[in-house]
């Protein structure tokens, strides 16, 4: 549908700025529906004032208005692919960037983690200190399920406790541990998640 005339289009040769505003105020509201169907709304706007900067820097021959519409298009329909390739480029980027932060930040913890025989002995003191502050029940339900490896619903049956306090019990011990064995966590998670 040809909305402009061979005139404007003559003019638009000429590099008329009359002839370029009727142009833009035609195609822009056009080019940008077509563009934020590919990008977000503010990108596309950008995106097709760009097309039209480089369409009056570069002024090209024109002939009919379907080769400046292939021209306007052509150009948006580019300058979208380049931003999402950007993106694209900027995502992975970002999560190889964080990806290698997560392996220093591992390697610097590996490197600090004490295991020598001292850390070890500090931890069994440190458990035991541990369960002899929790109170009395919740020692006895911990004690069960990590030194007896009985089930939660055994427990709850052998203590006459419903399933949901032996499960309120150990959570509450799994904390403490949690608070006391902070700096030893790598070397006793599975005892104490288990």
């Amino acid at each position: 549908m040809n909305v402009l005339s061979q005139e404007v289009i003559e003019l638009l040769n000429r590099k008329q700025e009359a002839a370029f505003e009727v142009l833009f105020s035609l195609y822009y509201p056009r080019l940008v529906y077509f563009a934020k169907e590919y990008v977000p709304y503010e990108d596309a706007k950008n995106l097709v004032q760009d097309a039209f900067v480089s369409f009056w820097e570069k002024n090209p021959p024109l002939y009919s208005e379907p080769q400046l519409q292939s021209y306007l298009y052509t150009v948006v329909k580019n300058n979208c692919l380049m931003r999402l390739r950007h993106e694209k480029l900027e995502k992975r980027y970002s999560e190889l960037a964080e990806l290698k932060l997560q392996k220093d930040l591992h390697l610097l913890a590996l490197e600090q983690l004490d295991t020598t025989e001292g850390a070890f002995r500090e931890i069994e003191t440190i458990i035991g200190k541990t369960l002899s502050q929790l109170p009395g029940k919740c020692r006895e339900v911990f004690l069960l399920s990590r030194m007896e490896g009985r089930k939660n619903h055994e427990i709850a049956l052998a203590l006459d406790i419903s399933d949901k306090a032996v499960e309120a019990h150990i959570t509450r011990a799994i904390k403490s541990f949690r608070v006391a064995l902070r700096d030893f966590l790598p070397l006793v998670s599975f005892w104490i998640l288990s």
